[in-house]
């Protein structure tokens, strides 16, 4: 039998919401998107041509607000920029709507409380966009994972270009770190998360050493960093940034993202689509490769963290990336923005006791 569409509403049309649009909502039979909302006019109208273009009717607001009270939907999918997540989610959660929310979570432990506090209330879905969990080369990660024996030490390497210009209501708000909540945060959530996940442990520290004097010297964001993050179980887990490195080109042997497992028993890397496993006892090594159909905007990446929202909606469940992955990811996002601050080591307890945030074990 088949089950009615989810009538979606995109809040947020700008570069990602947009192709979030192309690339997954319309290439999945789950759901039909009914209205769309940005409050900058040439976003909404560039987006409201494209549902044009293909014969689809399409409901156009500037105010989330006003989409709340006239839509008949199910789920809310935020795609704002990062300053306006808390205000919009909440008002979602509050109006009794599925939320699958882009991320981070909020820009302040402020505003990651309040956000909790309306999901409790309105008992609804939540999903934060947290996609590299559901990357087919990090899932080949988790899979391989018990070939490693007791996982020790975890590595990221992330060397890309700066970030690309943002055009809306605050242009470049993703350099301004009032409105993005900062680098660590904005861009480094996603590999945090990553780190939680496979670590399988509550973190206990964060130091974090960097600097925005290269790319962003006009701004007050850093655009290198080095990001050490203790775990309760003994695992030890390092970040290396750079926004100002040489822009991957087809043939490069460059590789802007890098991933590394090294436990008891062997070694394991991500380079780009690529993973690695290696034996400690023989040095037999393995190799496996993803075959990207799509590169625009994780696209790749979205499609099951959406396939799976669905059906967390239609049969009941909680998504993998839950309201604990993204209070738990913005947590030591925090942590390691304040410690890059003030040169000093962290304690999540820190930030647990002081906003009552707490980590979701």
């Amino acid at each position: 039998m088949n089950q009615k569409k989810i009538k979606t509403a995109v809040i947020g049309v700008g570069m990602m919401g947009n192709s979030q649009i192309r690339n997954c909502l319309w290439k999945l039979p789950q759901y039909e998107v009914v209205a769309i909302c940005d409050p900058y006019l040439p976003n909404l109208e560039a987006c409201r041509a494209m549902f044009e273009e293909r014969g689809l009717p399409v409901h156009c607001y500037t105010d989330h607000r006003d989409l709340l009270a006239r839509e008949d939907c199910e789920l809310i999918n935020i795609v704002s920029p990062d300053y306006t997540h808390e205000e919009i989610a909440c008002d979602c959660l509050k109006a009794g709507k599925h939320v699958r929310l882009e991320k981070p979570l909020a820009i302040t432990p402020e505003g990651c409380v309040r956000i909790l506090k309306c999901l409790e209330e309105s008992k609804t879905v939540f999903q934060i966009g947290l996609e590299l969990r559901y990357a087919a080369p990090t899932r080949k990660i988790r899979e391989w994972q018990q070939r490693l024996g007791e996982v020790k030490m975890l590595t990221c390497c992330e060397f890309r270009p700066p970030f690309l210009k943002k055009t809306g209501a605050i242009n470049d708000w993703i350099v301004q770190k009032r409105y993005s909540g900062g680098t660590l945060l904005e861009k480094n959530c996603h590999h945090f998360d990553l780190f939680n996940w496979i670590a399988d442990a509550k973190p206990v520290c964060v130091y974090a050493s960097g600097d925005g004097k290269t790319e962003y010297a006009h701004t007050d964001i850093l655009d290198s960093a080095f990001v050490t993050v203790e775990y309760e179980n003994g695992v030890r887990a390092m970040l290396s940034l750079c926004l100002f490195a040489p822009k991957k080109e087809q043939g490069s042997h460059l590789n802007e993202l890098e991933l590394g497992v090294l436990g008891s028993k062997g070694r394991m890397e991500l380079r780009g689509d690529d993973v690695y496993v290696w034996n400690r006892a023989d040095g037999a090594e393995e190799h496996w490769h993803y075959a990207r159909e799509n590169f625009e905007a994780h696209s790749d990446d979205i499609i099951p963290s959406m396939e799976e929202l669905a059906r967390c909606i239609r049969e009941g469940g909680t998504p993998l990336t839950d309201i604990g992955a993204a209070v738990n990811s913005a947590l030591v996002s925090f942590a390691a923005e304040l410690s890059a601050e003030e040169h000093r080591i962290v304690y999540i307890r820190e930030l647990e006791e002081k906003f009552g945030l707490r980590y979701h074990n």
